[in-house]
């Protein structure tokens, strides 16, 4: 997802349910939304439907000392956005992801993964099934940037193999546009 994408299902997901959309893990244990949307790539972002779970608290990780959303054990889902990243000197998308533990003896209740594949009937409705093999979807303006000839990657930044190479070297045969 581009940050365009991004805005487009916090919207939805806001409009469905009040869902607070906050930092996975934090500098303090108290919780508050994420205002700006705009908060860098990297950081992991956990949806908590307060209908599911009334409190939510962060607890502490001393090693190497912040705090955490336990995912495990609170039926919150993590999110974790697409990254832009140059890859062969192209851009390129790392793929993000939802996630959620679904585990019986985790004991959650049932609505949570009712309200998970909710969420995923949507993607599946507004986004594209990935064109390029690997699994999931993709949104409206990173199929753009694939259209015009960036690259769509895993969830991590593939090593310059050849293997990898080739692989990739796939999504763009000759005769197609270029960034």
């Amino acid at each position: 997802m581009l940050p365009e994408d991004r805005s487009a299902f916090f919207s939805f997901v806001q409009k469905h349910d009040p869902v607070s959309i906050i930092l996975r893990d934090a500098d303090s244990a108290e919780v508050k939304s994420v205002a700006d949307f705009n908060f860098g790539d990297d950081k992991t972002l956990c949806l908590w439907n307060p209908t599911l779970l009334s409190r939510l608290e962060r607890e502490w990780v001393p090693d190497p000392g912040y705090y955490r959303v336990d995912g495990l054990r609170t039926p919150t889902l993590e999110f974790s956005s697409s990254l832009m990243t140059i890859w062969e000197e192209k851009p390129a998308l790392v793929q993000g992801r939802i996630f959620g533990d679904f585990d019986q003896y985790l004991e959650k209740p049932p609505e949570f993964e009712k309200w998970y594949e909710m969420l995923c009937r949507w993607i599946r409705k507004n986004y594209r099934k990935n064109p390029v093999g690997i699994s999931g979807y993709v949104a409206p303006a990173a199929y753009e940037l694939y259209d015009r000839g960036g690259y769509l990657l895993p969830q991590f930044l593939p090593p310059r193999t050849e293997v990898w190479l080739a692989e990739i070297g796939k999504q763009h045969p000759e005769g197609r546009r270029n960034l």
